[in-house]
């Protein structure tokens, strides 16, 4: 037997043991096992028999979720937004076309995408949309490209279908008028620090959530945060206003929880992204808003006002934490529809 195929089995045999253990077991334990289990096992010569354990193969139900248990361990430190995505998606495939994942093919993921593209039409008559389908594929891609280099399977079923092309859509941001609007919207000292913290740092709602008041320089605004997409550090920067109404908040503030946003009431615990979602939404609909308003729109908002004041792509890059200029130059090279008037009256 091969050195390779060995090596192969050997980490199935580790697969195995911390998905039955995943149950009863601490993440920090489990890790602590596999490096234990890797070292005992170096100079053991395995063979394969089975590509799954024999408990696996009694049902599609166990074979698929053994797969999804194994993801999520495999993949512990994937954003809780990013693994709920994959593993929903994947239920939905195999609900769907009920076969175990290892046996899906091209022609299964086509019949899939086909029925989620239709999925709503009973209900509301409408099609999800390119880029929502596209999403749904992408999420697929990714599992079966970990399931392939897991060796679980030989190839991935959806490499081979193309994404669907999608419309550019003007970027979707507050006006200024909005921003006051917004601004004047808030009743609580809470509030306006939301609203305030997310227009300052441009930061992701999973970022925000995540910052601890420890991280804050009060000198320079910069927060050090580890950015929720690519596993890079970066610097978030609250500005004059943001600090003034934060500490304001702060101040108000009898509990001793690090999180930077916590809930009104005793006991006091850290707001969830969903909640600094629903502050957002309360605070437009209050502010006669009529356009849709969630965090990430104050996110868009900031890289727009960089654009416009002319900042360079590299910067906003950098600011905004994009791991690749692409997506910098996709969502912010565009110009304003306010920024062309002013260019076309220039030139009559």
């Amino acid at each position: 037997m091969s050195n390779t195929n060995s090596q192969s089995v050997k980490a199935q045999i580790i697969d195995n043991v911390l998905v039955a253990m995943t149950y009863y077991l601490s993440s920090d334990v489990l890790e602590m096992l596999e490096r234990v289990l890797t070292r005992n096992l170096v100079d053991v010569v395995v063979e394969r028999i089975n590509t799954l354990p024999m408990e696996m193969k009694d049902s599609i139900d166990n074979q698929n979720g053994y797969i999804l248990q194994l993801f999520l361990y495999k993949k512990k430190k994937l954003a809780d937004g990013t693994k709920y995505g994959y593993i929903s998606a994947v239920k939905r495939l195999v609900t769907l076309v009920y076969k175990p994942l290892t046996n899906m093919e091209e022609s299964d993921i086509y019949y899939y995408l086909d029925w989620y593209e239709n999925r709503n039409v009973p209900l509301n008559g409408r099609k999800n949309q390119a880029r929502t389908i596209n999403n749904e594929r992408r999420f697929l891609s990714a599992f079966f490209t970990w399931m392939r280099k897991e060796k679980l399977i030989g190839s991935n079923p959806v490499e081979a279908i193309e994404p669907l092309k999608v419309a550019k859509k003007p970027i979707d941001y507050f006006t200024p008028e909005e921003m006051a609007s917004l601004k004047d919207g808030c009743e609580t000292l809470r509030e306006r620090a939301v609203i305030e913290v997310l227009r300052s740092t441009g930061a992701r709602v999973g970022e925000v959530v995540g910052i601890t008041i420890d991280l804050i320089d009060w000198e320079t605004g910069d927060v050090m945060i580890l950015g929720e997409k690519g596993n890079r550090y970066r610097t978030l920067y609250l500005d004059p206003d943001a600090i003034h109404h934060f500490r304001k908040y702060l101040n108000s503030r009898t509990d001793n929880n690090p999180a930077i946003f916590v809930s009104s009431r005793q006991p006091y615990q850290a707001l969830s992204t969903c909640a600094i979602r629903g502050i957002v939404k309360d605070v437009a609909q209050r502010a006669g808003i009529t356009s849709r308003a969630y965090p990430h729109k104050m996110r868009k908002t900031l890289g727009m006002e960089l654009k416009n004041k002319g900042v360079d792509i590299g910067t906003i890059q950098e600011i905004m934490g994009h791991a690749d200029s692409k997506v910098t130059s996709l969502y912010y090279a565009q110009s304003t529809p306010d920024t062309l008037r002013v260019v076309r009256n220039k030139a009559a």
